[in-house]
């Protein structure tokens, strides 16, 4: 359970930060996509660093398991997955992602990141420390 709460607290920040910066600049980050799907070199290495950071969390924490800490194992093999997609089929994923880039998607996954955001906060800072959990 210590992996689980450590990088519940590793993610959860990390996520609501992202989430909330989406909320608040939508078309910086509709921009930022675009830009990077038409960067094939930094495309590849955004794909790497996520392939790599994926694995690592799939081979540190790879529990399907009825409760929260199932989100940080869905989050590593979504990653894993797309990732591998993403180096070994470019043209192919930014012709299925260019029109998906809208507002409207955009806000529903920043949505979706905080509330995973929140989940993962909640029992990697708070729910830990009423249990007496340790770090």
């Amino acid at each position: 359970m210590h992996t689980s709460i450590y990088l519940a607290r590793l993610l959860g920040p990390v996520l609501a930060v992202a989430g909330i910066g989406i909320l608040i600049r939508p078309n910086a980050y509709l921009a930022m996509a675009g830009g990077m799907m038409n960067d094939a070199p930094l495309m590849y290495l955004a794909t790497i660093l996520g392939l790599l950071g994926g694995l690592a969390l799939v081979l540190a924490h790879n529990l399907w398991v009825a409760d929260w800490r199932v989100i940080i194992t869905l989050l590593a093999w979504l990653t894993v997955i797309e990732s591998a997609v993403w180096l070994l089929f470019p043209s192919e994923m930014r012709r299925l992602w260019a029109p998906l880039l809208s507002e409207t998607l955009l806000l529903v996954s920043a949505a979706i990141v905080l509330v995973a955001a929140a989940v993962l906060c909640v029992f990697g800072y708070i729910a830990n420390t009423r249990t007496g959990a340790r770090s």
